[in-house]
């Protein structure tokens, strides 16, 4: 059964100090977890933290949270491989792409293939903030279904 965790919840630590954005995005592309990567709203995955960086700094909200991280992992027993896992993160993202610089990776380093994102908190379009209320949530979680045509359960 697929899984969604949104990491760091409640934590005031590594999601809200000035290297969020770089301690995530190279967390998640390191090649030796990483065998696909991707994005929306970013020029390039080696500036991709810097891009959101630059997104806080010209609406003046680089304080706070700064960054999502969540991961959605699929069971062995699901047989999704790296390649779906891929296709599956690319149409994920569309849902917040269009106002947010997000990441991800599809990581093959544990017996699960899972999908990290990393979205930037600051909106590209307008600078308003995520909010992160229980309708978007689950919103989410049913064009994750929708996407994998799996039963994808919230894991705290």
């Amino acid at each position: 059964m697929a899984t969604y965790r949104v990491i760091g919840v409640g934590e005031h630590g590594k999601y809200f100090d000035g290297q969020a954005y770089r301690n995530t995005t190279n967390y998640i592309l390191n090649p030796q977890k990483a065998q696909y990567v991707g994005g929306c709203g970013i020029t390039s995955l080696a500036t991709a933290a810097q891009e959101m960086e630059q997104t806080a700094e010209t609406y003046q909200k680089n304080s706070g949270k700064r960054v999502r991280h969540s991961v959605l992992s699929f069971d062995a027993g699901e047989h999704i491989t790296p390649e779906q896992a891929d296709q599956f993160a690319r149409e994920i993202l569309q849902h917040y792409g269009s106002e947010y610089q997000i990441l991800y990776a599809v990581h093959t380093n544990t017996d699960d293939v899972h999908i990290h994102m990393v979205m930037n908190q600051v909106s590209f379009v307008d600078g308003h903030r995520y909010q992160g209320k229980k309708q978007d949530y689950y919103a989410f979680l049913g064009h994750m279904r929708h996407v994998t045509h799996l039963p994808v359960i919230p894991v705290k």
